[in-house]
């Protein structure tokens, strides 16, 4: 094969490469773009619907402002109110579903940032490589140039030497051939030297121009992880600004509770009014426990699973409170005849806000809430998980004292006893949760558990 037409066949294989190259670039800013459309049109979404909420919450505050002095019945007081809460629950919602896009936006960036910091020590691998065998390169072209000039000059230094003179001076026909042979030889090796040193000079250039191929791959990798950066940084400042907002309205329902609470000690117990309100309540209470029920579902232990040894779970739950307790309000119901999936402790002959409550069982904290708000009528409340299928569940504290992921034992002080969320007094509601084989949550007396050895 000519040296023109290998030449050829290098440059065609560099093409379908190139296109290649090309090709897989346009797939990967693909890839990468494609979960940041889809991020900002959802984000852009919750926001639309947030500021219509918000709307709609001022303009019911103006309402509500402008006839406060008019209004004397209580139930349209109470409705004004709980649909403002509503309104702000609602923008809760969207707030929680913010932050959840915000998280996964971040992880599949903060992904996306490694990846390219990956290509990055990639590329600065193979600049260094490229330049090592440049050198390697230079290096034999050096020695191969030497080796041709040494020969040069030498030829210069000898003269030129004629087919007649070695003829002339041969002293019989085999020494002529063997002199022709040598030459021969001796011009072979010069021409050799030639095309080795030109071979060396088209490597270097090729070389060189992968080197500049590869250095404007890692400016344009270089840029494109810094605008992947800006953008990381943007979302988690987001993300700190929709928490900072969560809790603002958070804090803005835990307000709102509390003037219908002082509405409803004005009511009579009879009236529809009362009732209304307390079956509303009712139904607060009941949408979070269903919410705690589908956690469990998707992520605690279920019935004949083997607890993780560091839970060091003895299969017998210990009563949650080490001071003298009495039950005031028991499994599965109030004295008024509504839902209680739990039992209320309380502390005998004194206040039992302040006192410590304590884990049941040992296990992994699945849940805890400590931001001192309403939370659906628990406050600051925590679940843990022992890893056979059992749950306990703490509410009303004024701390929570664990996080999640957190691993405690049994008797472990886990919180302080306090009158967070819809409450009539301080008091630990306690509750026993078991996720069945199938996946079921079940709401089980707690005395089926536990007993109060002050009883």
């Amino acid at each position: 094969m000519s040296l023109k037409t290998e030449k050829s066949r290098k440059k065609s294989i560099i093409r379908i490469l190139a296109a290649a190259l090309a090709l897989v670039c346009v797939l990967s800013s693909l890839l990468y773009s494609a979960p940041k459309a889809s991020a900002d049109e959802e984000l852009d979404d919750l926001q639309q619907q947030y500021d219509d909420l918000e709307k709609k919450i001022q303009k019911n505050k103006e309402e509500l402002n402008e006839v406060q002095s008019e209004i004397k019945d209580k139930t349209k007081t109470l409705n004004s109110i709980n649909s403002e809460i509503d309104d702000i629950n609602s923008q809760i919602g969207i707030l929680e579903n913010r932050i959840s896009t915000l998280n996964s936006d971040i992880a599949g960036k903060e992904t996306n940032i490694e990846n390219i910091e990956g290509e990055i020590e990639n590329i600065n691998k193979q600049i260094e490589e490229t330049n090592a065998r440049m050198e390697e390169t230079r290096s034999t072209m050096q020695d191969t140039r030497e080796r041709l000039m040494g020969r040069i000059r030498e030829n210069y230094m000898n003269g030129e030497t004629s087919t007649l003179e070695i003829l002339f001076t041969s002293d019989d026909l085999s020494t002529y051939f063997a002199r022709m042979e040598i030459m021969q030889r001796v011009s072979e090796n010069d021409t050799a030297l030639i095309d080795d040193l030109t071979e060396k000079l088209e490597q270097l250039d090729e070389m060189e121009k992968e080197l500049n191929e590869q250095k404007t791959e890692l400016e344009g990798k270089i840029v494109e992880l810094e605008e992947q950066k800006v953008a990381l940084d943007e979302r988690k400042s987001d993300l700190q600004s929709s928490r900072a907002t969560e809790q603002s309205k958070k804090s803005e329902v835990t307000a709102k509770k509390q003037q219908v609470q002082s509405i409803i000690n004005e009511l009579d117990r009879d009236s529809d009014e009362y009732k209304a309100e307390i079956k509303r309540q009712q139904a607060e209470k009941e949408e979070l426990s269903r919410q705690i029920d589908a956690y469990i579902a998707a992520h605690g232990s279920s019935l004949g699973d083997t607890p993780n040894a560091t839970y060091e779970n003895d299969g017998k739950m210990a009563w949650p409170v080490k001071f003298e307790s009495y039950i005031s309000a028991g499994y599965p119901s109030y004295s008024d005849g509504s839902p209680h999936w739990g039992i209320d402790i309380c502390a005998k002959g004194g206040n039992s806000r302040g006192r410590a409550f304590n884990a049941a069982q040992g296990g992994e904290v699945i849940i805890a809430v400590n931001d001192g708000n309403w939370n659906y009528g628990f406050g600051n409340y925590c679940v843990i998980d022992h890893g056979d299928g059992t749950q306990t569940l703490y509410a009303h504290s004024d701390n929570i004292q664990v996080s999640v992921g957190q691993v405690v034992k049994k008797g472990q002080q886990i919180g302080i006893i306090g009158a967070t969320g819809n409450v009539t007094g301080p008091h630990l509601h306690f509750e026993v949760r078991v996720k069945n084989a199938d996946g079921g949550v079940s709401r089980v007396n707690p005395l089926s558990y536990v007993s109060n050895p002050y009883a």
